[in-house]
């Protein structure tokens, strides 16, 4: 089965045996796990198997008075009061100078001229970043639970109603059997969501009445926590906007599903990169609520790093954790002329700490460089790109912004960015020698009438979030 064939028969699998209707415990349980379900089965069909783990570094961050004052006055949760909009960043950030910010929220937050907050985690290697901004608090569950000294009863679904409900449907309908041990691990998995749930519904209740936001912007909508967020805020009639993140194409099952629906744990509008998304992506809601405005950081980044060029072609590839992409990078190393060509193949923040131990064998090339930190954006490499060689990264769209030249390479989960080839901006790779024939003759001349990326993008989200506020407002009059 192709992996496009597959997102259908998923979609429909939901459909038929109405899925996000079933309840555990109460609760409406099938939007919080759909995502698991859906990589274990496309593993299991032998599909893909291109699912990656954060790996996280461990933290030994030098205990300073200076950052316990922060966490006290400046960031404390505690002491919020209201404003009008509240940010939820992605815990992944990068270092500018002394300082971290989220790429996909920092300039929203420098440049809106309504009063806002940024409700910010524990970064990857477990430490709250020291940012820039004065708008910071610190999310911190274990205070608040302390503080309000919470105890909420441990409560297990049926393990006999949990099978009929949720695996026999899926086990039926695709002829498969789980193994015991992913049973288990699911079963753990739907425990452990509907306990937790429990206590962030406290925790957000308590800081939405706290800052009262008109609006909650957020990125990752599909995170766990944030799926809570998005029901407590409907409660509450609080419209949430994800900012979009990364591609969200036909074989993102976060943003695919069979029809419009009412789903509590899903925001209520989705501003996009462009147009190009929101045409090809079946969201829940409806299509007045899908949003182009593009990727301020990205814009920015363009501006400042532009005309940032080697005299060496440069050919970047563009890393997601599995073999093939590091295996057509070390032969491009090897087949090229070093003198002529520089080979950069750009880690994923996912394997910043770990990328030896599960790529390392398949990049042995001394012409071969490895880059990756969290002091380094991609857009820095795409600024010196003359190729940029991936499966179906977001970069291979952000490419665009800086001209270079794109290849998809066809395997995997290749369809989920087939509007750059189908269209006439990337080139579709189907071997190695392909791949080395085409750099060498460089003569793919890419469709320069495909925009995926708004401009003005700032301006365009301020107008959109200051639109939706005076809706809010006239609908509550």
């Amino acid at each position: 089965m192709e992996p496009k064939e597959f997102l259908e028969s998923f979609l429909e699998f939901e459909n038929e045996n109405e899925m996000f209707t079933i309840r555990l415990n109460n609760v409406y349980i099938w939007h919080y796990i759909r995502r698991n379900i859906y990589f274990e089965l496309i593993k299991i069909l032998g599909i893909s198997n291109e699912r990656m783990e954060m790996s996280k570094k461990n933290s030994h961050t030098k205990f300073i008075w200076r950052d316990v004052l922060r966490n006290l006055i400046i960031c404390n949760q505690f002491l919020a009061y209201h404003r009008d909009i509240l940010i939820i960043p992605h815990e992944r950030k990068y270092k500018e100078g002394k300082y971290y910010k989220c790429i996909y929220t920092s300039l929203i937050d420098e440049n809106l001229s309504n009063s806002h907050y940024v409700l910010d985690k524990k970064s990857m290697e477990s430490v709250y970043a020291i940012q820039k901004s004065h708008n910071i608090l610190h999310f911190d569950m274990e205070s608040f639970i302390r503080w309000k000294r919470i105890k909420i009863p441990y409560e297990v679904v049926s393990k006999m109603k949990f099978d009929r409900l949720v695996i026999e449907p899926i086990e039926n309908y695709y002829k498969i059997n789980f193994d015991l041990k992913y049973k288990r691990e699911l079963f753990d998995l739907v425990n452990s969501c509907l306990n937790n749930r429990k206590y962030l519904i406290k925790y957000y209740d308590y800081m939405l009445q706290k800052i009262a936001p008109q609006i909650i912007l957020m990125v990752v909508s599909y995170d766990f926590d944030r799926m809570v967020l998005c029901e407590v805020a409907k409660k509450k009639k609080i419209p949430v906007v994800e900012l979009q993140h990364g591609a969200i194409g036909c074989m993102h099952i976060a943003y695919q599903f069979y029809k419009e629906m009412k789903l509590p744990g899903f925001p209520d509008y989705i501003f996009t990169f462009g147009q190009f998304d929101k045409n090809k992506t079946r969201f829940p809601v409806n299509k007045d609520k899908v949003i182009p405005v593009g990727f301020p950081e990205l814009e920015k980044n363009y501006n400042i790093l532009k005309e940032n060029r080697k005299k060496k072609k440069v050919i970047l590839f563009i890393s997601q954790g599995v073999e093939e992409i590091a295996k057509y990078a070390n032969l491009a190393a090897q087949k090229l002329d070093a003198e002529k060509y520089q080979v950069i193949f750009k880690l994923h923040p996912c394997e910043y700490f770990d990328w030896q131990e599960k790529l390392g064998q398949y990049l042995k090339s001394p012409h071969l460089e490895v880059v990756g930190s969290y002091e380094h954006t991609v857009h820095e490499f795409l600024a010196k790109a003359d190729w940029v060689i991936g499966n179906y990264s977001t970069v291979l769209y952000e490419a665009q912004m800086f001209d270079a030249k794109v290849m998809v390479l066809k395997f995997g989960l290749f369809i989920n960015v087939e509007d750059l080839y189908k269209y006439g901006y990337a080139l579709l790779i189907e071997s190695p020698e392909q791949m080395i024939q085409e750099i060498k003759e460089d003569s793919f001349i890419p469709n320069k009438e495909v925009s995926v990326f708004e401009k003005n993008s700032l301006d365009k989200i301020e107008k959109n979030i200051n639109e939706i506020i005076r809706m809010r407002k006239f609908k509550k009059e």
